[in-house]
């Protein structure tokens, strides 16, 4: 009996398992990954996608953060390579995993290259260094704990500014205002606009500065302007938090570079200073940054160090490169290695301002439309040219590749190509003129527009005189 119920069972189950399997292959496939959205491609990579596609043995690409030599390859600093040499074959460093600060002889050397080492800030312990991936890491932490820790509503950003940093505090639960930067029309700082704004801002606002060669536009204040915005963010009780990418590029002396910091630490600030190691070493693929947090009272040092700790245990930009924190702690503590480093960056400055120096003469020999002195004045690894979004697709048709903001990478440029971008942006700007005479120009009499009602006809004189 048991038998007969057996075979019963299995003959039962065979045809299920038959009935399952002719039902399975009639169906579409199981493919899970049919649910993920396709991304919309980037500015960046359309940007790279249309270079590569352009088959011009001419074209340029000036987009990009990369620093290359005179023969388009990446720049190697003989100092980076001596370290990187030196850290391999130094049996004394191991897989230790470092705190969660960072490498402690990188975050010394990092807030002694900006404050220096006899700094009473140093000298005091008032200043806290987090060891980062990179400077927008370091914006984020800020960010973060500036929201959260210290509960600052108010975001106050230069107009314009790195496309980033909108979006970085507003996910850190900001509301983010602006405050005037520069002047479209004479191609110069707004100081005036910018006191104004900051005059207006609520009382404790974060106010993000750039120390040096500002993003986008490379133009600076001047010391005293700089003493003038301090005056005014101590009035408000503002909370400044700077941003030190190009350290070293804005004039080839780190020093120099660095100087509205130390004045705001010497005035006695509190502040934040987000700092960028790549492009200074030309550390493109490994990226290394440090926020560097000064206090007025040391009392409160060891609490804030605390909440810091705590937030890099369990964030993501715990995920720092040893490595590269090496390498630059060896450099930045070993005279010899500093002093051919600071050679480097001076060789690399200068050549970044052959090349800002070339374009600004060519277009003018050209008497391209425009106004363009103005590029001599601002430092940097970038240059602003102010070009609008029409001129830049215009600029893309002719094998020259700019970003949507207008930022040329001086590193891309270089004697071979120089003549040639210029030639591209002559021959836009002269299209661009051209177009703008018809748009403006009054019609002659019997048109019939000039019959029109006299609001009309005050409107167009108002346009063509430039009003």
């Amino acid at each position: 009996m048991s038998a007969t119920i057996c075979a019963l069972t299995q003959s039962l189950l065979q045809q299920r398992i038959c009935m399952s399997t002719t039902r399975c292959s009639s169906m579409s496939k199981f493919q899970p990954f049919t649910r993920v959205e396709r991304l919309m491609p980037s500015e960046e990579s359309n940007l790279q996608m249309a270079f590569d596609l352009d088959s011009d043995p001419k074209k340029v690409n000036l987009a990009g953060e990369v620093y290359r030599n005179s023969d388009g390859k990446v720049h190697i600093h003989n100092a980076v390579r001596r370290a990187e040499i030196g850290v391999a074959c130094d049996d004394s460093y191991n897989h230790e995993p470092y705190p969660p600060l960072g490498n402690p002889d990188f975050t010394r050397a990092a807030n002694e290259l900006v404050l220096n080492k006899a700094a009473p800030a140093m000298l005091q312990n008032r200043v806290l260094g987090i060891q980062t991936r990179s400077s927008i890491d370091a914006l984020c932490l800020a960010a973060q704990f500036l929201r959260e820790k210290m509960r600052c509503t108010v975001c106050m950003l230069a107009r314009p500014s790195c496309d980033q940093w909108e979006h970085i505090f507003k996910s850190a639960g900001f509301n983010c205002q602006s405050y005037q930067y520069y002047s479209e029309e004479k191609g110069e700082l707004n100081i005036y606009g910018l006191v104004a704004d900051l005059m207006t801002a609520p009382e404790g606002a974060v106010v993000v500065l750039d120390t040096c060669a500002h993003n986008p536009t490379g133009l600076d204040p001047t010391v005293d302007e700089w003493k003038l915005i301090a005056h005014i963010i101590r009035c408000k009780k503002l909370l400044p938090l700077f941003h030190l990418e190009s350290h070293g590029l804005a004039s080839g002396d780190t020093v120099q570079d660095s100087w509205p910091v130390r004045y705001f630490v010497d005035s006695g600030f509190d502040l934040l200073c987000a700092q960028s190691f790549v492009k200074n070493f030309g550390l493109y693929n490994e990226t290394l940054g440090h926020l560097m947090v000064v206090l007025n009272n040391s009392i409160q040092l060891s609490v804030v160090r605390g909440q810091f700790e705590d937030m890099m245990l369990r964030s993501k930009e715990k995920c720092f490169s040893a490595f590269a924190s090496r390498i630059v702690a060896k450099i930045l503590n070993n005279a010899s290695l500093r002093r051919d480093w600071s050679v480097s960056l001076q060789d690399v400055h200068q050549r970044l301002q052959q090349m800002r120096l070339a374009l600004s003469n060519k277009l003018t020999v050209l008497k391209t439309p425009g106004k363009w002195d103005h590029i001599k004045k601002q430092t940097g690894p970038h240059l602003y040219t102010n070009l609008k979004p029409n001129d830049l697709r215009r600029l893309r048709s002719k094998h020259v590749y700019v970003p949507e903001n207008g930022r040329i990478n001086l590193g891309a440029l270089c004697a071979a190509n120089v003549d040639v971008v210029a030639g591209a942006i002559h021959d836009v700007m002269l299209a661009t003129e051209s177009e703008t005479d018809k748009i403006f120009i009054l019609p002659a009499a019997g048109t019939g527009l000039l019959d029109q009602k006299p609001a009309k006809i005050e409107i167009v004189q108002a346009i063509h005189n430039g009003v």
